[in-house]
């Protein structure tokens, strides 16, 4: 403490890894994987599943329900996430895009999940198809052109001197926003069509990704966009399903939605629960073609929602599998990766092998009976092998040990001999 009260936090070092050949502590500070996932161990039955779902999906159209089944910390967030990674890195191109949205928790009801559907996929992506779908349908219909009210700026954007904000701003902009609304998203949602398509407009753009959002917007912002009503006072299912319409008319064909703690709906109340199931029983019926359900939840909450037939459990009761916690193979190779993230490139592994004969080069500083006693510790959670591996590898930096034994481990997480 210094004399003012205050804790000094100006004196506080950094841990250095280096001896441990480390640029620094690999494993999560929470035990929970990172945002873009990269490391993945052993889950090849999973990741084959998934791999098999798509296929299907692509090939046939034909809509599909999964249900992953894990314990808190089995790594079922980290493997949707790198479901969507895989997805949208591969499957996105300028026509018939497959695009997968992650929705963290499926909330209340089904304006939550809506809400978490277009947060997840963002206001860049959107920009990006809003964009590109303006830009294909005025360089393919030329008639469009007529809104714009300086020719030379037309032919220049045709002859791709200019880019479509040069364009647009050249342009009875709402005028061209009607017609195309007109001819293309007929019978949809007028307000979410007309957010949609002023995404494109730099001027407009963030207000309409707030009202995307569901924020309030004043009325002088509501006049600004053209619009009549604000998210939440609107049908969420009917816009929901607009909303994938309009996907598919800009040129996304399928859809991959990946539904995190689907647990949290057998947490409200009967009736909320009651409306929610019903809402996404009809989701799975009205789209039978071009869209695939993944949803994870924990086995308990997973027996609790099963018990009473209802129309939703019986769509989802004959999809299910099983997410097993990590064998110590596994939890091996999980460790061993999350240390080769952050391996200095020169690694004497040979010198390793010599100096500390209890480490394999690949564990190191973790002995071979230090890695028993995480598994055995861990019950093979991963969340829980990421933690005591952080606190063991804090630990031995701290206390200026040369490698880590079973000992280290045990007093790292406070357990006693």
């Amino acid at each position: 403490m210094e004399r003012t009260g205050l804790i000094d936090l100006k004196a506080i070092k950094v841990r250095n890894y280096d001896k441990f050949y480390l640029k620094r502590n690999p494993f999560p500070a929470i035990g929970i994987p990172e945002e873009t996932p990269l490391i993945t161990v052993d889950r090849e039955d999973v990741l084959k599943r998934f791999q098999n779902v798509i296929m299907e999906l692509l090939n046939t159209g034909t809509s599909i329900i999964t249900i992953m089944v894990g314990e808190y910390g089995s790594g079922k967030s980290h493997l949707l996430k790198l479901f969507k990674k895989s997805v949208n890195a591969q499957l996105i191109s300028e026509e018939k895009s497959t695009i997968a949205a992650y929705i963290k928790t499926p909330g209340d009801d089904f304006s939550d999940f809506f809400y978490g559907f277009v947060d997840d996929i963002g206001p860049h992506m959107l920009n990006q198809l809003s964009s590109r779908f303006i830009s294909r349908t005025m360089k393919f219909e030329r008639g469009l052109m007529r809104h714009v009210f300086d020719k030379n700026v037309a032919q220049s954007y045709l002859s791709g001197k200019l880019g479509l904000e040069e364009l647009l701003e050249k342009s009875e902009f709402f005028d061209l926003v009607d017609e195309l609304k007109t001819s293309k998203f007929s019978g949809l949602d007028f307000d979410l069509s007309q957010a949609f398509i002023l995404l494109s407009n730099p001027k407009l753009s963030s207000t309409a990704w707030r009202w995307f959002l569901g924020e309030h917007l004043d009325r002088d912002e509501k006049d600004l966009l053209h619009i009549d009503a604000l998210m939440d006072e609107k049908d969420p299912y009917r816009l929901f399903s607009d909303f994938v319409e309009l996907l598919k008319i800009v040129g996304n064909e399928n859809l991959v939605i990946l539904v995190d703690e689907l647990e949290k709906i057998t947490l409200l109340t009967a009736t909320k629960k009651d409306r929610y199931q019903d809402d996404l029983r009809r989701l799975i019926d009205d789209h039978p073609k071009n869209m695939c359900f993944y949803l994870a939840i924990a086995p308990r909450q997973w027996q609790d929602l099963t018990k009473e037939p209802t129309a939703l459990v019986r769509r989802l009761r004959g999809n299910w599998h099983l997410l097993e916690d990590f064998k110590e193979s596994e939890t091996r190779e999980l460790i061993e990766r999350y240390l080769y993230s952050t391996r200095f490139e020169q690694y004497p592994g040979q010198k390793i092998k010599t100096s500390f004969p209890s480490c394999d080069p690949s564990l190191y500083p973790f002995s071979d009976t230090a890695l028993d006693v995480i598994s055995k510790e861990s019950k093979g959670v991963v969340s829980d092998i990421l933690m005591i591996c952080r606190k063991a590898l804090e630990h031995a930096v701290d206390s200026g040990f040369d490698f880590i034994s079973p000992d280290h481990v045990k007093s790292a997480i406070g357990k006693k001999g």
